[in-house]
């Protein structure tokens, strides 16, 4: 592929947006420079590779999926990238995450609450899993899933 440029029609209103954009964020790049950029960005959040993500146990969670723990009235929040959990700049995977926050062994299914995407709603992840299992034959058989410990307050 040479480098020839090609023209790309875009509507004025689009081209505004973009010039006060840059000029919102204090970026001296021209427009042109920064379409490319875009572009790109474009490619690879709609590219056809195969999806990313982390398989906990019998739950997958996708790239981008955030996950949430609260511990002492504080949030402490990890991230998917790629096939990893990244939490404060470190690989975890859920039990060594909550084990270096609490310094205890705990259930992360119960304890870890799933985000999948920006706008969506934190569920637990006992939820997500529960989801994708048989329900139990007895009932009140997950009935300890359902207590909170007085720690987590």
């Amino acid at each position: 592929m040479t480098s020839e440029a090609f023209n790309i029609a875009l509507k004025p209103s689009t081209y505004i947006d973009l010039l006060m954009q840059l000029r919102k964020v204090g970026d001296d790049r021209n427009p042109e420079d920064i379409v490319p950029v875009a572009v790109r960005y474009w490619l690879a959040a709609n590219g056809a590779g195969a999806v990313r993500g982390y398989q906990w146990k019998e739950l997958f969670l996708p790239h981008g999926t955030e996950l949430r723990v609260r511990f002492r009235y504080t949030y402490h929040y990890a991230i998917v990238e790629g096939d990893r959990i990244m939490a404060d700049g470190e690989s975890v995977t859920p039990r060594s995450w909550l084990l270096g926050l609490t310094g205890t062994v705990r259930n992360p299914w119960r304890d870890i609450w799933v985000r999948r995407t920006v706008n969506g709603c934190w569920t637990h992840a006992s939820m997500w899993r529960s989801s994708h299992q048989l329900k139990s034959v007895q009932p009140y058989a997950d009935r300890r899933r359902q207590v909170r410990r007085s720690s987590d307050l």
